[in-house]
């Protein structure tokens, strides 16, 4: 029997959700402790899985971080000795990594770094950039998801770091050939938030309709969030209601099906550390449209693969989209590139085993 690892971690992330389960397929004991409150979605226990504790809360608010570590510690050190892992792992640098920071005195620990929080968080003030380096001082080992957080943490620790994307399950993302509708999809997968250009892909589209209206075309927006209504808003505006369809929130095994029915991603953020959806999209062989960040870097470092905004202004997004809309051949091109490069570097079961080397080194 492999080893018991305590996962401090929310139990509705598809990301952690999917370290569990490829952990606990390989013979590990994992025990999950998440602040969050389960939701009928998120996969349930099973062999090799104990959901030790969840909270009530369906998200994090300020208010309820100020208090919470406080609240939940007593609990966590009770299963710690209760469970006897002997790894803790927590997915999260400052909310999930405080708490392990706080409570692992007697057993290795782990930190997975994943964007905002080594992004954003240390950046709000003098006592965030202390929390932050607590954090790192305690952990035993540190992972990050890319090479722009590698090279952030520096900030932060000199300990060694450990790049492990969040690879792609190829048995799950791969080209289905599907039918092709009888219409162009531009598409993006991300939640519905401002620093996501949401709205300048839509205008962008919108541009595009108008300079080709003999030409049929559609985009599709696949997930959730704030600005949902806004974006609907700018839609019927334009008038561009039977060329647009949102899906809402859809699970993320339903993500390869909408991909597939792409021709075209869209992702040119304001702001990313890795990229998911951009790496799913070219494990798919669906071309991709990323803003010009070192986020991206890792899976785009140059045109050969995808298409680059030199900007994430109207016009740079526009240019960009008509670019693969006339040019089948750059399309094709890019895809098979892009696939190559995702099978090479970000296949998810060698990120598993890179992890599974690391659980051995302090066993």
């Amino acid at each position: 029997m492999k080893q018991r690892i305590l996962f401090l971690a929310d139990i509705n992330s598809p990301h952690a959700q999917k370290w569990v389960k490829s952990l606990a397929s390989d013979g590990y004991e994992i025990g999950i402790f998440s602040l969050t409150a389960l939701k009928i979605a998120a996969g349930k226990e099973s062999d090799g899985v104990t959901l030790l504790y969840h909270g009530n809360k369906t998200r994090h608010t300020n208010s309820f971080f100020k208090i919470t570590y406080l609240l939940v510690l007593p609990k966590l050190i009770f299963y710690i000795f209760k469970y006897k892992p002997a790894i803790i792992h927590a997915h999260y640098a400052t909310s999930y990594g405080l708490l392990g920071a706080l409570a692992a005195f007697f057993k290795p620990l782990f930190v997975s770094v994943w964007g905002s929080d080594l992004l954003k968080f240390p950046k709000k003030s003098f006592m965030h950039r202390l929390l932050i380096k607590f954090v790192f001082f305690r952990a035993n080992k540190i992972c990050v998801t890319s090479s722009l957080l590698k090279k952030e943490i520096k900030l932060y620790t000199s300990k060694k770091v450990m790049v492990i994307p969040f690879g792609i399950d190829l048995d799950l993302f791969y080209n289905f050939n599907l039918n092709r509708e009888t219409f162009f999809t531009f598409g993006c997968v991300k939640h519905l938030e401002k620093i996501y250009n949401i709205d300048k892909v839509i205008l962008a589209f919108n541009l595009l309709v108008k300079k080709y209206s003999n030409r049929s075309m559609k985009l599709l927006i696949v997930g959730d969030g704030k600005e949902k209504d806004n974006l609907m808003t700018l839609v019927k505006f334009y008038n561009l209601s039977e060329h647009v369809d949102f899906t809402g929130a859809v699970n993320h095994k339903s993500i390869p099906w909408y991909i597939n029915k792409l021709d075209v991603l869209v992702n040119v953020s304001e702001t990313e550390s890795f990229g998911v959806s951009v790496a799913e999209a070219m494990a798919c062989k669906t071309p991709v449209i990323v803003s010009n960040l070192e986020g991206f870097q890792d899976l785009i470092p140059d045109e050969k693969i995808g298409l680059i905004t030199k900007s994430t202004g109207l016009e740079d997004i526009f240019i960009c989209m008509e670019k693969y809309f006339l040019n089948s051949e750059l399309r094709i091109n890019h895809a098979e590139e892009a696939f190559k490069r995702v099978k090479e570097h970000f296949n998810w079961n060698q990120n598993v085993i890179d992890m599974e080397n690391l659980y051995s080194e302090v066993a």
